[in-house]
């Protein structure tokens, strides 16, 4: 039995089950099949901003797995109409909880695309319009989980980065409260579970819980096994705990998965690659720790991705040789030492 605010003007019981199902399509990586669903809703409810706010999800998800950006003006025009038809909803004298959270999405979305844009101020901005649906959404309808995702990532990120922004006024550390707000997300929102999962596990990392981050991620992955938003955060934290064996295994499931589908991008390639470097080395395999210089060594890299490579890793050719002598170097003094032995 759906709750009662389901059955409201923007989701029916029809609606709610095929967004569940194109969310379920998306963690498995069927974007086509995915995106059909919300495209079929936006035909058959034109007026309604459920298919486009869910459409505009599968594609960042696509484009941020793919690691192409080729769909971002598609992207950015269902952000737009899902905010402009969430503001229709609102101007009736009903204000649905539900229509605030997709208004707070679809500025989400917008803001999240104008700071990749390098537009700071006006996603900061617009970031803010989002935040402010989502407070009177909640102050509606305690009960409407999905809203906790937002509030607490919103609450968590805004007082780990506030230090940065020295412009603001005083902001109180409100970690804590944002991080329980994702987990209530997780345990109870209807289309925010797997998102407020992934999201938990990469705030974990950010504060060295390792541990809980891994077995929180893990859960995801019972489901949804192959599916690359788990086994990315599943890799890292995995590699954050020591647990050489089983990082190695999901960076090379991650490779194999991209390649399989023929979407191995040079960027996810390389990250990868250089992860697997350092895992092999770790754990004396410096065998394969060479084999995966040599792999990156071949790769080709545009200037856009090197920029971005460098501020992580060390990939420029000359110095993917320097490693590769010094892991040759490691390989040889091993073997010595086994013959000594």
């Amino acid at each position: 039995m759906l709750p009662s605010v389901c059955f409201a003007q923007l989701i029916s019981t029809r609606s709610d089950s095929l967004i569940r199902e194109g969310i379920r399509l998306s963690i498995e990586q069927s974007y086509p099949k995915a995106i059909s669903i919300f495209a079929k809703m936006q035909e058959e409810m034109p007026a309604n901003p459920v298919g486009y706010f869910f459409h505009a999800a599968v594609l960042q998800t696509q484009m941020m797995d793919f690691e192409t950006y080729n769909k971002e003006t598609e992207f950015l025009d269902l952000v737009k109409k899902t905010i402009l038809l969430s503001k229709n909803h609102l101007r009736g004298s009903q204000k649905e909880p539900w229509a605030y959270f997709f208004l707070a999405g679809g500025y989400g979305y917008l803001a999240f695309y104008q700071g990749k844009q390098n537009k700071l101020i006006e996603a900061f901005k617009t970031g803010r319009h989002s935040i402010k649906a989502l407070e009177i959404a909640l102050k509606n309808n305690s009960s409407l989980y999905d809203l906790y995702f937002g509030l607490g990532t919103y609450k968590y990120y805004r007082s780990k980065l506030s230090r940065y922004f020295t412009w603001l006024p005083f902001v109180k550390d409100e970690r804590a409260e944002g991080i329980e707000m994702i987990k209530t997300a997780m345990e109870k929102s209807r289309y925010s579970r797997y998102s407020a999962m992934c999201g938990l596990c990469w705030i974990c990392i950010e504060e060295e819980n390792y541990q809980e981050g891994f077995e929180i991620i893990k859960q995801g992955l019972e489901e949804f096994p192959d599916s690359r938003i788990f086994l990315w955060c599943a890799a890292k934290t995995a590699k954050k705990l020591e647990l050489w064996h089983e990082a190695a295994g999901y960076y090379e499931k991650i490779i194999l998965s991209l390649e399989t589908a023929n979407i191995l991008s040079p960027y996810n390639e390389i990250v990868c690659r250089v992860n697997l470097y350092d895992i092999y080395s770790k754990f004396e395999k410096y065998q394969q720790a060479e084999e995966q210089c040599q792999k990156i060594l071949a790769i080709h890299v545009n200037k856009a991705d090197q920029k971005r490579l460098s501020k992580n890793f060390k990939t420029n050719p000359k110095s993917c040789r320097d490693i590769s002598h010094k892991t040759a170097w490691h390989h040889r003094a091993y073997n010595n030492k086994e013959v000594s032995n």
